[in-house]
């Protein structure tokens, strides 16, 4: 079994920036300054080169308990006995690397987008590296930079382990870590250093310092789950494709139409409860925003297909419906919070997803798709996420567990209220009320 990995300060090496001196003292020195794993990078080294490079350092960070892994070749990480291997976007698949180095060794894999990420999330890597986080004269052939908040929403949504590439030294480290990145990983910035242990000492103590953990990381990777099988479910599905049956996308309209009248004025409560002018603004016009968008957007549709909205209550939308009340009654801001999260978060990147995959022209549920990923919402709820991560950190770790639960219980009304669109009364809900009941996925 492997263990989890200490990222907080990566070397990967760059002999060409080691002013000289020999690979092993640069690495020596760097490790005695704080770094805790380190990558061998030698893209034109002869194999054999490569190997015996790799054997060294071996031999000086086993002892340390300190992993080595090997950029791209997988060949040498097992001459070596090295710990793992860091592969991109262009190397070997990682099914092929997992295959041919076992299943006890590392793999880091390196992302350049977000489409690059979704995918990493449904593989056994140990980490991924953010690439490029910052433009970098040490890599020319990178893809469009993350930046600070593109770096901030792949951690959000990264279930693995992250560490940020690309312009990671000193002046960027405090900003990097702050997005909820595990660690930076850093080529000049040591290797270049007149002094390496001072170089990694002062980084590390930046690392540090500035180490965040995002609420909303964490209560992603534990509901991710849900995530997926939303995504797997047929009525998502059959929307991206243009196939679902009118019957089925009015029953959800119908639904919805019941939810939205209790949500909106939760939301306007919600708002406020802000904790500042400033967040109360923005969460009123993001609440107002969304609310206008999604009227026009049901209107149309409604006339269209001639949608009738006049109809029960389903168990599904009574149930999500007294849990955000509940919520925004109990004057707890973090529960009511977290508990109206989903509708925003799932919805947002639900239609993101499906805006990739879906057909949309001769779509009949277009304008359905396109309102949940599009620019001006997925802004809106990287705001709100904002807000939520800054209450989060300030409050205590009941509360925090409390937000997690909370959160659960709407993501999983969230998966049944698309699956009763679908099924209807055909499909057994016991789910929502009885924690202990199977779940359908």
């Amino acid at each position: 079994m492997r263990k989890p990995l200490d990222l907080s300060l990566y070397l990967v090496t760059d002999r060409g920036l080691s002013l000289g001196r020999p690979l092993e003292d640069v690495v020596a020195q760097a490790v005695a300054g704080g770094v805790t794993i380190v990558q061998l990078r030698e893209k034109d080294a002869p194999t054999g080169e490569f190997v015996s490079l790799a054997k060294k350092l071996m031999h000086l960070l086993k002892p340390l308990n300190i992993p080595l892994i090997i950029n791209d070749r997988v060949d040498v990480a097992l001459a070596a006995d090295a710990d793992g291997v860091h592969i991109g976007q262009s190397d070997m698949a990682y099914q092929d690397v997992r295959k041919l180095i076992g299943y006890d060794k590392i793999i880091g894999l390196s992302v350049e987008n977000m489409h690059d990420l979704e995918i990493a999330n449904s593989l056994d890597v140990d980490y991924v590296g953010i690439s490029p986080v910052f433009g970098t004269p040490t890599k020319t052939d990178t893809a469009q930079p993350f930046g600070l908040q593109g770096l901030k929403d792949a951690v959000r949504l990264s279930i693995h382990p992250t560490v940020g590439i690309g312009g990671m030294n000193a002046n960027t480290a405090k900003d990097v870590m702050q997005t909820g990145c595990n660690g930076i990983a850093v080529v000049s910035a040591i290797c270049s250093a007149q002094d390496p242990t001072q170089a990694a000492k002062e980084l590390k103590a930046l690392v540090d310092a500035n180490a965040t953990t995002l609420w909303s990381q964490h209560v992603w990777r534990t509901t991710y789950p849900i995530y997926q099988a939303i995504l797997k479910q047929k009525f998502i599905n059959e929307l991206a494709a243009g196939t679902l049956a009118l019957d089925k996308f009015a029953s959800y309209i119908g639904q919805d139409e019941l939810y939205l009248k209790n949500y909106y004025p939760c939301m306007f409560q919600l708002a406020e409860m802000m904790d500042t002018p400033q967040n109360q603004a923005l969460f009123t016009s993001i609440a107002k925003s969304g609310m206008e968008g999604e009227k026009i957007m049901h209107n149309f549709l409604i006339e269209k297909y001639g949608i009738n909205t006049d109809v029960p209550f389903s168990d599904v939308t009574t149930t999500y419906n007294n849990l955000i009340k509940n919520a925004v009654d109990s004057k707890n801001s973090h529960i009511a919070f977290a508990c109206m999260l989903p509708c925003m978060w799932i919805y947002n990147r639900v239609g993101l997803h499906i805006l990739k995959t879906a057909q949309l022209e001769n779509n009949p549920y277009k304008e359905w798709i396109t309102e949940y990923g599009n620019e001006a919402f997925t802004h809106g709820v990287n705001a709100v996420l904002d807000i939520i991560d800054t209450w989060a950190a300030q409050t205590d770790q009941d509360t925090r567990c409390a937000m997690t639960n909370i959160y659960t219980q709407a993501a999983l009304c969230e998966y049944a209220f698309w699956e009763y669109g679908y099924e209807g009364e055909l499909k057994n809900y016991d789910y929502l009320h009885n924690p202990q009941a199977p779940k359908p996925f």
